[in-house]
Parts: structure tokens; C-alpha cells; sequence
């Protein structure tokens, strides 16, 4: 019942002005003030419990009283300088006695804040104050001597427009806030990761949501880590060099790369997902053959569950990648029937350089694939194909 009261309340001062305009030949200025009285004091029992809630209900309740028992029309116009009177007082005093306003806010979703936000976030309360003098003024202005159309203009249209310029350049102005605070540990975690002797470059970044995260180029022993250790056994080891003695600075998004992005392009690695084919090199035409070069991502998303500490490429996505890349070159399907002659001969890790030789035999319906490694035979299948497509 709180909450739809709560609901009802709000869309009831959005459309405040509306609703005076076209209501006042339909509605009377007691009732106006019953209707409004009941809904604060539905909401009366949440108000009793916020700090100033109940000299902000005595408040409302007075100005309702003076609706209902005064019956004046112009009084009516009085209810958005009122409301911003009310919020002007409410975030200024927060501003004297603290916490401010806008902090209180932010630590329902972030406890925890930074010095540094806990500042933006006073620095955001006083931009508030401000719009809500300016704001009040202007309405109580229109209120006293404008026309009734231009006090429903600025109040139903006007001033809303600016609440949401005001709401979206707060909200760019803290994403920017937040990768900044976020890119100071991860600057000097990256320096920290720098001297290890897995790590061949490394740069931090932020992920959006998920918070802060890190690049990593990884050098010929980190690639030799990974093969033996895997993707697990890579982060315990490289999340404690990163972090040093700060705990806050490891990074929670991780990508491995043989060589780090742009700078510019940090963030936009970190948030992307875990890739789930290889890199194309090279391709040619051999005869009747299709030769496609690929490269294993060292950050292949099937090396998190296959194994995660120990990196093989499954047999499957080898069957799955020949007969994808056979459909758009050779016109085959994407599925097969059966599999004669299968064979797997040497384990695929991550970084390792492959050749996938395909080859159609239409008459018989079937595709045969070759994975090699410097000419030596990784796995190979003839693989009988349903119906074929153009």
C-alpha cells in the first residue's frame, strides 16, 4: 500500500500542473486539497522515519489544510515552489550537517565510496541546491503573476527538461569519475605486473559493470604458464602480484592477448566477452581445397571450462569451426549426419598457429578436414553432410 501511495504520489506532482490546468473547471480547490492531504498521509508512517521527513509532512499537511479550508484557486499554483522549497531545505542542511544529500543516496548502491567520491558527491548536492533555488523561484514567480499556460509550461515541461539535462550530464560526469578512480590502482597494479617474468606488457582499464580490469600481454614463459597452470592457476598468480599489498588494486575482469590494444581500446577489450572462434591469418585456394591459417586466442572462451587448469581445444568446436568455415566457402551445411575415419593425434593449446585444409566431395556428400601444426596432423575426419545449399 506504502509503495503504490509512494507511486501515486509522484506521478501526481509530474502531472501536477496538468492536472491544475485542465481541472480546475471540473475539480474544487477543497478538494484539490482533501485528495493531496490523503496522499501525504498514506505516505505519512515512511516519512516519520527519513531524517526532516516529518517537518516536510507537517509542511505539506499545512499547505493541503489551507487548500481545503481556504478554497482559493491561486493558491493551487504554489505546490511546485512548495515541493522545491522543501528539497532546497532538505539537501542544504545535509549540506551543513552532512552526510550531503547526494552521498546518502549513493551508498545504498556503494557503501564503500572513495574519498574522492564522497567529494563529487557533495560537489553534485550543492549543483542541486542550486537548481532547486533557481527552479522555486522561477515557478513562484510564474505563480504569483504569469499566466496560468506558462505556469503549466514551465512547470509540466520546462522544468523537467532541464531535471533530465541535469540527470544525464551527472551521469556521464560520474562514468568519467568512476574510470578514473578505478585507473589509478589499476595503473599501479600494471606497473606492478610489469617486473614479472610472465608478463610481457600489461595495461588496466574499466569494464563497465564489472569493474576493474587488466590487459595482458604474456611472454613466452606466461604462455608456458598457461599451458601448464592454465587460465585458474594464471589469475591466482598474477592477481597477487598485481595487488601488492592493497587488496582493492586487483584487478576483476582479466584478458590475455599477444599484445595489448590501443589505449583507447582498454575498456572496450575488458567489457567485450571471452571469444569463441580463432583469429583468420590467411586463406588461399589449393585446387579443390580450401586453406584457412587460424591463430588460438590465448583468451578462447572454451579454455575457461576445458580445462581451467589445463587448456585443450575439444574435439567438438574442431568439428563445429571445419564445418563453419566450410559452409560459406564451399557451400556445404552446418551440420553433419556422421563421421568416418575421425582422428585426433595432438592436443590444440591456447596461442598455437593452425592450418584447416577443407575439401567437398559432392558426389559422396561429405566434407573432409585437416587440422595440421607446421605440416604435423592434428586431427581429421570425413564428415557425411546433409543436404547441401547454394
Amino acid at each position: 500500500m506504502r509503495k503504490l501511495s509512494s507511486l501515486v504520489l509522484l506521478i501526481v506532482g509530474i502531472l501536477y500542473p496538468f492536472i491544475v490546468y485542465f481541472g480546475m473547471d471540473h475539480v474544487s480547490t477543497p478538494m484539490f486539497g482533501l485528495i493531496l492531504g490523503a496522499l501525504w498521509l498514506v505516505r505519512a508512517p515512511a516519512l516519520m522515519r527519513q531524517p526532516g521527513g516529518r517537518w516536510m509532512l507537517a509542511i505539506t499537511l499545512v499547505y493541503c489544510a489551507v487548500l481545503a479550508f481556504g478554497g482559493e484557486e491561486h493558491l493551487l499554483r504554489w505546490y511546485p515552489s512548495l515541493i522545491c522549497a522543501l528539497l532546497f531545505a532538505a539537501f542544504a542542511l545535509s549540506l551543513k550537517f552532512g552526510p550531503p544529500m547526494i552521498e546518502r543516496i549513493a551508498r545504498v548502491a556503494e557503501p564503500d565510496l572513495p574519498p574522492v567520491a564522497v567529494a563529487y558527491t557533495r560537489k553534485v548536492t550543492w549543483v542541486w541546491v542550486a537548481f532547486f533555488v533557481a527552479n522555486g523561484t522561477a515557478s513562484g514567480l510564474l505563480a504569483a503573476w504569469g499566466p496560468l499556460s506558462w505556469w503549466t509550461f514551465y512547470n509540466g515541461i520546462l522544468a523537467y527538461s532541464v531535471m533530465g539535462v541535469l540527470f544525464v550530464g551527472e551521469w556521464i560526469m560520474r562514468q568519467r569519475l568512476r574510470r578514473r578512480i578505478n585507473k589509478a590502482p589499476m595503473d599501479a597494479a600494471a606497473a606492478r605486473l610489469h617486473s614479472h617474468p610472465w608478463v610481457d606488457g600489461a595495461m588496466g582499464g574499466y569494464a563497465g559493470k564489472k569493474g576493474p580490469g587488466m590487459v595482458v600481454a604474456l611472454s613466452a614463459a606466461g604462455r608456458t604458464a598457461l599451458l601448464r597452470h592454465g587460465r585458474t592457476g594464471l589469475l591466482n598468480e598474477l592477481g597477487q602480484q598485481a595487488a601488492g599489498d592493497d587488496a582493492l588494486s586487483t584487478p576483476l575482469v582479466w584478458r590475455f592477448a599477444s599484445r595489448l590494444p590501443e589505449s583507447a581500446g582498454v575498456d572496450d577489450v575488458l567489457r567485450g566477452a571471452l571469444p569463441d572462434d580463432p583469429v583468420i591469418l590467411a586463406e588461399r585456394r589449393d585446387g579443390d581445397d580450401v586453406v584457412i591459417d587460424l591463430e588460438l586466442p590465448l583468451d578462447l572462451a572454451c579454455f575457461a571450462d576445458h580445462f581451467p587448469e589445463a587448456p585443450v581445444l575439444p574435439g567438438v568446436t574442431q568439428v563445429g569451426w571445419a564445418l563453419a568455415f566450410a559452409a560459406p566457402r564451399l557451400g556445404t551445411s552446418t551440420t553433419c549426419r556422421a563421421m568416418d575415419a575421425l582422428k585426433f593425434q595432438r592436443l590444440l593449446r591456447p596461442g598455437d598457429r593452425i592450418q584447416l585444409t577443407l575439401r567437398h566431395d559432392a558426389e559422396r556428400g561429405r566434407l573432409h578436414f585437416a587440422y595440421r601444426i607446421d605440416g604435423e596432423p592434428v586431427s581429421s575426419a570425413w564428415l557425411r553432410m546433409g543436404d547441401a545449399h547454394a
